[in-house]
């Protein structure tokens, strides 16, 4: 059975957003109460599950007293604080009393944790946050757009295979297009990172299609692109303004035209389905022995109660057992050792 640990201290409206959430999961058939394993202060746990009519005994809790500030940093809170929600929720997945682990605390905190308390994969030497836009041809994924901002080449050799392998089983898309964010789409474009990463990525056992460029990544491109985590935390923060920008223009000069409200209400909830952060829910840090999803930290009970859908889904496809079947389609250590 699927069991996932919710990390109710992480954000900016924990706690309550987070039961909330769960309240919303539990009331869609997303998981059910006894899938899940809530860590944090176990009295404030308490509190909020009574003040929502909950029987504390609903759940099972973790208490994890030791609480995070905006100021403690990666370091700091696995040192000072180390029993934390975020740290005691990664425990919970390495000792395997479940299998995914869900937070919207510090991206930095998370991705620090997983990588120190969980083992990466077989094959797989650097974790990488996949996060799943909606562009005009549908559903793809970014990765990474945040873990590894100085990636080697290898890195992106695995991140291409740990997206590939996510899209096929989770989407059912048989050989998902996989593209490499650079500055242009022909092979002598980029930097000395990018033209290695292509060269390995062409090797790899994978529907590689070679550069993409910034303006064609909505517009269907790729199934899978492929980013160091500068560049692609870059994209994705600023394809999030772009959108919160022109739905507000769309909005107002629909106003002012005079369409009609009903109409323009439904044309912007159709809109923010497509391009609001809260529809997908959260980010995936591929390449861990666990599945872990980084919530935004503004994110509010809509937006968590789909990154445990999230979650669930990629623990039912098997995401981990695909991604080092297909690291063990490439070549020999010794290409590795040539290539570190």
């Amino acid at each position: 059975m699927t069991k996932v640990v919710l990390d109710a201290m992480g954000g900016d409206h924990a706690p309550d957003a987070v039961l909330d959430a769960l309240s919303i999961a539990i009331s869609r058939g997303i998981i059910t109460a006894d899938q899940v394993l809530l860590v944090g202060p176990t009295e404030v746990l308490q509190r909020g599950l009574q003040e929502r009519g909950i029987a504390a005994d609903t759940y099972s809790l973790i208490d994890a007293p030791d609480v995070l500030t905006d100021d403690d940093s990666p370091v700091e809170s696995m040192r000072a604080k180390p029993r934390n929600s975020v740290a005691l929720g990664i425990e919970a997945v390495k000792q395997q009393r479940a299998q995914a682990f869900v937070s919207a605390g510090s991206t930095g905190l998370v991705v620090a944790t997983a990588t120190v308390g969980l083992r990466c994969l077989e094959g797989i030497r650097r974790p990488g946050i996949a996060v799943i836009i909606e562009g005009e041809g549908g559903p793809f994924m970014v990765i990474d757009v945040g873990a590894n901002p100085q990636p080697k080449a290898t890195h992106l050799l695995q991140y291409g295979l740990m997206g590939s392998a996510y899209f096929q089983y989770t989407y059912k898309v048989e050989q998902p297009r996989v593209g490499l964010l650079n500055i242009g789409a022909e092979d002598k474009k980029g930097n000395v990172l990018t033209k290695e990463a292509s060269r390995l990525l062409k090797e790899a056992p994978i529907n590689f299609i070679g550069n993409v460029e910034g303006v064609d990544v909505f517009s269907g491109a790729c199934d899978v692109l492929v980013s160091d985590g500068f560049s692609g935390n870059v994209l994705l923060k600023v394809s999030e303004g772009v959108a919160e920008y022109v739905l507000r223009a769309m909005t107002t000069e629909m106003r002012e035209v005079g369409v009609d409200e009903d109409a323009l209400r439904k044309v912007v909830d159709a809109t923010l389905r497509r391009v609001h952060y809260e529809e997908v829910g959260g980010a995936l840090l591929l390449g861990v022995e666990g599945i872990v999803t980084i919530c935004h930290g503004r994110s509010k009970a809509p937006a968590i109660s789909n990154a445990i859908r999230i979650a669930a889904g990629a623990v039912g496809a098997k995401v981990n057992q695909h991604i080092v079947n297909m690291a063990k389609k490439l070549p020999s250590p010794t290409w590795w050792t040539m290539h570190r």
